[in-house]
Formats: C-alpha cells, sequence, structure tokens
C-alpha cells in the first residue's frame, strides 16, 4: 500500500510546475487513508495553464482508481483532444467517464473545480468550471463563494453542458479551492463535522498571512479539531 501510495503522489502535480504559474500558492493535502480519492492536477497546455481540484467517488483504493482514471480524462481532453475551455473538458470527462464505467447504473465520478489561467495575458483572465465544489475568493476582507453546477462530472440527475464561468479577481487577492474533505471532517468538543462557514472564516482569518504561515495554521487547526477521530 505505501508503494501504492507513492506511486499516487508521484502523478501529482510538481511543485516546481505549481510554483513557476502560481508562487504564491500552497497545497494542503492530506488523504484520509494511505491513497486517496481526491487529487490536484495541473497541466500547461498553449498559453493556457490548468488547475484541478476534484473529489472522486469513494475513499482508499476504489477512490484512488477513480482519481487515476479522472486524471487520465482530463489530461487526454486538453492534451489529445485539443479542449480548450474548462467547462467543455469536464463535459468531455463525463462523457468518457460513462462510457467506462457508467453502463450498469453506477453514478461514479466526481466532485470538481477546474480552472484555465491565459499565461500570456498581461492581466491574468481566469475561466473555470465547477462541479458541486465552489472556488472562493478573499476579497477586501470579504468572502465572495463563486457559482458551480449542482451535478457531478459523471452519471447523476442532471447530464446538462457544464456552464463557463469568469473567475473576478485582483492583484491581492486569495483563491481557494477545495473539496469537501476539511469541512466533513468530524471532532472538536462534541465530535461534528468542521463545516463549510467555519472554514471560511479560517480562510479569511489567514488570508492575509503568507501562503506558507497560511498553510502550518490550517494543518494546525485541523489536527487539532480532528483529535483523535
Amino acid at each position: 500500500m505505501l508503494y501504492a501510495k507513492r506511486l499516487q503522489e508521484a502523478i501529482l502535480p510538481s511543485n516546481k510546475l505549481l510554483n513557476k504559474y502560481l508562487p504564491n500558492s500552497y497545497v494542503f493535502y492530506k488523504p484520509k487513508d494511505i491513497v486517496s480519492g481526491d487529487f490536484y492536477w495541473a497541466t500547461k497546455h498553449q498559453n493556457k495553464f490548468y488547475l484541478a481540484v476534484c473529489d472522486s467517488t469513494g475513499h482508499g483504493v476504489p477512490g484512488a482508481f477513480m482519481s487515476l482514471l479522472n486524471m487520465g480524462f482530463l489530461s487526454e481532453a486538453i492534451k489529445e483532444k485539443n479542449i480548450t475551455k474548462p467547462n467543455e473538458i469536464l463535459d468531455y470527462v463525463r462523457k468518457r467517464l460513462i462510457e467506462s464505467i457508467g453502463n450498469d447504473g453506477q453514478q461514479d465520478g466526481m466532485d470538481s473545480i477546474l480552472i484555465c489561467i491565459e499565461t500570456h495575458e498581461s492581466d491574468k483572465i481566469i475561466t473555470y468550471a465547477a462541479a458541486n465544489n465552489k472556488p472562493v475568493v478573499i476579497s477586501d476582507n470579504l468572502i465572495i463563494e463563486n457559482t458551480a453546477d449542482k451535478m457531478p462530472v459523471g452519471k447523476g440527475e442532471r447530464t446538462d453542458p457544464f456552464t463557463l464561468f469568469q473567475l473576478n479577481a485582483k492583484t491581492g487577492d486569495m483563491l481557494y479551492l477545495y473539496t469537501d474533505g476539511f469541512a466533513d471532517q468530524f471532532g472538536g468538543p462534541k465530535g461534528k463535522k468542521f463545516k463549510y462557514k467555519q472554514l471560511n472564516e479560517l480562510l479569511l482569518n489567514v488570508s492575509n498571512n503568507s501562503t506558507n504561515e497560511q498553510n502550518l495554521k490550517l494543518i494546525s487547526v485541523f489536527e487539532k479539531w480532528k483529535g483523535k477521530l
């Protein structure tokens, strides 16, 4: 299993790639099991940098297999099919997932945020598509929860085309992409979930700190909340 963990981590984006296009950034990645259904993924293609934060169906080994499939289909959409818009990329990934594993009634897939940054623009243009999970911007000490389509990337009750959104952010703002892992962690004095409201307030409180200080604070708060659960 530890070998599987090393293999999965080897497929995640390198710090070199992330630091090149997102120099003031950090990753809080703490799988529940040795391998994870949650993943982050990035690639540069032509004049665009793509970053995805995703939550695959399942935990542990099944979740990890789903993650590998999802990463593969994201790469296939961009690198092989030359699909450039985040919403059309998620449309393609959903189609491939349903073709591959969705014919027997399973509702396997992922919740996802996929952003695209135009690297050749002086004023960085950020577009995105979001399946259930919402990107959060902290601007002028205000929390801005952006819009997401309420459907997964996979077979679900809705299979409408995903929406292309533009992210309005300026220099100095902080953009956060997350899955439900932190918010759903049980802990605290009553063994309850951490919840999104408390998570966003935590991000607001640390948003003016350096990215390294933010990461250390999130680790500290998470471990204290989780306790022995």
